[in-house]
């Protein structure tokens, strides 16, 4: 008997609902969002076959019944706008701070930390904090407060420590508040603790805790060092005012110490008070070795697109993926210039500065395939080679269809391929496997989903999302921390998000669309270069697929993944030569 997902959802539909709301200010809660809707993709996985072989995914109706407080969550997220890097139990955070920061778990272990907590203090990831940095009875005291870090306030500083320098040289005050990392999980974050009375910050203090003139007064003599005694002279009153005022002060503010009162003013002007800056979206600029350009098209709308490599070097127009956008390498440069390839890279409808798609998804693709066809005429462009990336390729094989005389050859590299049986949609990894199953059967729960990853990474959560994502793939996770390929990631993000949630809205559709009708008009060679650690289409699957394809070479690329353009770009650029050269 075919097995059949199971219906009873109710309760994790409520979770689904309260998630949804809460993620619009605790975006750190997408994992347990994803988590539930992954269950619901996973159970899809499950529906037996049919005659053809084709995968019988019925729709969730339940889902769809609460599609109306999605749009409520949806409409909270985009009121509050886009915020940037706030999330203080994120890796980009701890690595902004210039001064000693770390990230540690409840057990002591440390999760993440700085260089400059590396350098100065010798702290090690994924190593136990030890009493050799603490006095004996702070070590303690540490342990004690990182065990009960759950209880306290979020960005509230717990205590205060000193810690010694590495060369045991000196000590330096450290403070230990409570953040909440990538999970939701609370996490204790290490930070260098210095207080420095600023006026405008100090009334904000005020303002925020309903505080006194006169407690405002003793706070300020608190943090600046001043004794109450002086105090005390300088008001005209007695020491024992003062006292009793100092004792209502902290009773007000529910502490028990001066020390205390002087943790709670660091951690207000240090995280609460800390206002983000304007956000600024990035825009490309051009170069020497790089333009950027935008073409009007004949209907009003735009297409940007960016130049790389010798001026009058070989045409290929290249399509990016989704992660990795237009990022170009030392490496790549070198082997435009030693191929003289001259390589046009066509920004996506919604992606950067070329205009939205407009008109049914159905016809998304062909519609491009003439935006493109629109720019080889104004390039001046006969014909050429496509290099497409990723979800790129999909686009390179609508061009190849659509336009038969203009594209000679194709080599897509990391593409998928149409999701059409259940074996594929079971091997995918967890989240590409969401989007899908959003955009094929829940399709209006997917700009919340999407709007919610978007807000986590906003947040600061990047490294962490990238982590998660190639957590099957050891091969990507290396080559993730390439420190070239990292800061073109993050230089990158901010360019093609320019327009907000619908690029990854858009990217989910079109995968998860029937998309394998463009391969019946596809008649120039095809060359797809796939890593064997391809965590979202394994290359097993596209063996399968191309089995059959006479026009069509695989070349399996032996310990790489998803990212492997960058991981064996000589042989993707070789490719492109090996296919232009038995033309």
């Amino acid at each position: 008997m075919p097995v059949q997902p199971e219906k009873n959802y109710n309760d994790s539909n409520a979770e689904l609902i309260n998630l949804a709301y809460s993620m619009a200010v605790e975006p750190q809660r997408f994992g347990a969002f994803t988590d539930i809707l992954n269950a619901r993709a996973d159970a899809l996985s499950k529906v037996a076959n049919d005659e053809n072989s084709q995968l019988r995914l019925e729709t969730h109706e339940n889902l769809s019944n609460i599609a109306t407080h999605f749009q409520h969550a949806f409409d909270l997220l985009e009121r509050q706008g886009r915020r940037f890097n706030y999330a203080t139990g994120s890796i980009r955070f701890i690595d902004a701070d210039n001064k000693p920061s770390a990230l540690v778990r409840e057990d002591g272990v440390v999760y993440h930390a700085n260089k400059a907590a590396i350098d100065l203090l010798g702290f090690a990831k994924n190593k136990t904090l030890s009493n050799v940095h603490f006095s004996q009875e702070q070590y303690k005291k540490f342990r004690k407060d990182l065990k009960t870090i759950g209880k306290h306030e979020t960005d509230k500083i717990i205590s205060v420590y000193n810690l010694s320098v590495a060369d045991g040289s000196e000590q330096i005050k450290i403070a230990l508040s409570k953040a909440v990392d990538y999970k939701n999980n609370p996490i204790g974050r290490l930070c260098s603790f210095h207080i420095k009375w600023l006026p405008e910050r100090g009334q904000q203090f005020k303002e925020g805790f309903d505080l006194t003139p006169v407690d405002l007064e003793i706070t300020k003599a608190v943090i600046s060092g001043m004794s109450l005694k002086d105090l005390a002279k300088q008001r005209g009153r007695s020491l024992a005012t003062l006292r009793t005022q100092t004792k209502a002060l902290l009773a007000k503010l529910g502490l028990h110490s001066q020390v205390e009162l002087a943790c709670l003013y660091s951690g207000f002007t240090h995280f609460n008070m800390r206002v983000p800056e304007p956000v600024q979206i990035s825009k490309p600029t051009n170069s020497p070795w790089r333009s950027i350009n935008i073409l009007d098209l004949p209907d009003g709308r735009k297409l940007q697109y960016e130049s790389v490599g010798p001026l009058k070097g070989r045409p290929v127009i290249y399509f990016h993926g989704l992660i990795d956008a237009m990022m170009v390498t030392d490496q790549i440069r070198a082997e435009l210039s030693a191929r003289n390839i001259r390589l046009t890279m066509v920004w996506r409808p919604f992606f950067a500065g070329t205009s939205p798609d407009v008109g049914n998804l159905r016809g998304a693709v062909k519609r491009f395939s003439k935006d493109v066809e629109c720019l080889l005429n104004h390039l001046n462009i006969e014909k050429c080679q496509i290099l497409g990336v990723s979800q790129g390729g999909i686009y390179g094989y609508g061009c190849a269809k659509y336009l038969q005389d203009r594209i000679i050859g194709l080599v897509n590299c990391s593409t998928g391929i149409p999701i059409t049986t259940r074996k594929q949609f079971q091997l995918m990894h967890p989240s590409p496997r969401v989007h899908i199953m959003l955009a094929r059967y829940s399709p209006m729960l997917l700009p919340m989903m999407v709007r919610a990853m978007l807000s986590k990474i906003d947040a600061g959560y990047d490294e962490e999302f990238l982590q998660e994502h190639y957590a099957s793939s050891p091969s990507d996770l290396k080559t993730m921390y390439d420190q070239e390929l990292g800061a073109l990631m993050r230089e990158a993000y901010p360019i093609y998000t320019s327009q907000g949630y619908m690029p990854f809205v858009r990217n989910a559709q079109i995968e998860a669309s029937r998309w394998g009708g463009f391969l019946d008009g596809v008649i120039c060679p095809v060359t797809l270069v796939h890593g064997d650690q391809h965590h979202v289409y394994p290359l097993s699957t596209v063996q399968d697929f191309v089995k059959d394809k006479l026009n069509f070479t695989l070349i399996p690329i032996i310990s790489a993944g998803q990212l492997v353009y960058y991981q064996s770009t000589a042989a993707i650029y070789a490719a492109l030569d090996a296919q232009f050269s038995a033309l």
